[in-house]
């Protein structure tokens, strides 16, 4: 028994000592439109991004939205490379959107997510880019008539920067 307690808390040493190099990070994110991004480690392969800023995707006359966004996103973060001072890490998961645009206009949506990040290993930078395919549901509510509602799918291409702390 003593053989098996040891060999777990030497495999959770080992894994532990593997995890990233960082707990937290805050910068900005582009894509299709401009904000903010926090990134936490919650575990080893489990983090946390969350994204707050404007946004826009444009589709047709009543799709769409302009406005104030919060994207959360949950992924599975692996290592892919490493070498040369820098860390190279994939992740993929899913996400979540719910914001409040122009003209009355709310979202609601979900979609994926997954892309790579590079970590500097000396250096307290990291840099992402991603992919994000995803459904929205835009409710507008227009006087006399109720509220208008219109779903559309919808994809962006983000890129981040952010500081490790």
């Amino acid at each position: 028994m003593k053989k098996i307690f040891t060999l777990c808390v030497a495999a959770m040493t080992a894994v532990t000592m593997m995890a990233a190099n960082y707990q937290y990070s805050l910068g900005l994110v582009g894509g299709l439109g401009l904000g903010v991004q926090f990134k936490d480690m919650v575990s080893e392969h489990f983090t946390i991004i969350d994204e707050f800023g404007y946004f826009t995707c444009d589709a047709g006359s009543m799709g769409g939205y302009n406005g104030a966004i919060d994207n959360l996103v949950l992924a599975y973060q692996g290592k892919a490379a490493e070498g040369q001072g820098i860390l190279l890490d994939y992740y993929v998961g899913g996400q979540v959107k719910v914001g409040w645009g122009r003209g009355n206009c709310g979202v609601l949506g979900c979609g994926a997510a997954a892309g790579i990040e590079a970590c500097m290993k000396n250096a307290p930078i990291a840099f992402s880019f991603d992919f994000r395919p995803g459904y929205a549901c835009t409710l507008m509510g227009i006087a006399g008539m109720g509220v208008m509602a219109s779903h559309l799918f919808d994809y962006s291409f983000n890129l981040g920067v952010r500081y490790k702390f």
